[in-house]
């Protein structure tokens, strides 16, 4: 009739040590967390996380960006300015003209070219400037004179002048007097051929531009 008790009586006692055993445990992880939590408020542990560097990166600037400079094209050489064209240039050739002046010291001829027609194309050319051709008809030549230029001409030392009706003298500075004194006042009733060469005049001769009567 003891047995039972003694069991009953053992029962009890293992069965208050897993309690025990339980509420140990249970108590020793409240003190754990109590400890630490304690630890991390502790003013050393708040020294320490303030004094630690936190990882931070550092940020890059990102690089300058500069307006590039407009290219420059290369430089040429700027090309030499080409000298102006004489005006008192005349090609190698023979020309009608009017004489406006003479500088026989000077020896030279001012000039103003013209242009001469004859037959057909002289009473085609004065339709065209609105002649009426019975004023012109019986001219040796029709001539038109459109471009008012004067040019200025060296007379050759060997140049050979003629008037009409008129002996001309060896000596070139006799013979420019004497063209001077025919184109002196100007005259239309004659006109001249001019032969030029190399620049210069090689030949005058006096030709009738207006019909007599």
């Amino acid at each position: 009739m003891k047995t039972p008790r003694i069991v009953r009586s053992a029962a009890l006692r293992g069965r208050r040590g897993i309690v025990l055993f339980v509420t140990g445990t249970l108590a020793m992880g409240i003190g754990v967390a109590s400890v630490r939590a304690l630890a991390s408020d502790s003013p050393a542990a708040q020294k320490h996380a303030e004094t630690e560097d936190p990882v931070t990166q550092t940020p890059v600037a990102p690089p300058a960006v500069t307006d590039p400079s407009p290219s420059r094209a290369p430089t040429q050489p700027s090309p030499s300015a080409e000298p102006a064209p004489d005006p008192n240039a005349m090609a190698d050739g023979v020309y009608p003209t009017y004489v406006m002046d003479v500088d026989v010291r000077g020896v030279t001829v001012t000039v103003d070219v013209i242009q001469t027609f004859v037959g057909r194309a002289a009473y085609n050319a004065a339709n065209e400037d609105g002649v009426r051709w019975e004023d012109v008809q019986y001219n040796p030549v029709y001539i038109r004179n459109r471009n008012p230029l004067l040019r200025t001409l060296p007379v050759d030392p060997d140049a050979y002048i003629q008037l009409i009706g008129v002996c001309m003298d060896p000596d070139l500075l006799v013979n420019l007097r004497l063209l001077r004194n025919a184109a002196t006042p100007f005259t239309d009733l004659y006109y001249y051929e001019l032969t030029v060469y190399d620049g210069k005049v090689v030949r005058i001769d006096q030709k009738v531009a207006l019909a007599g009567c």
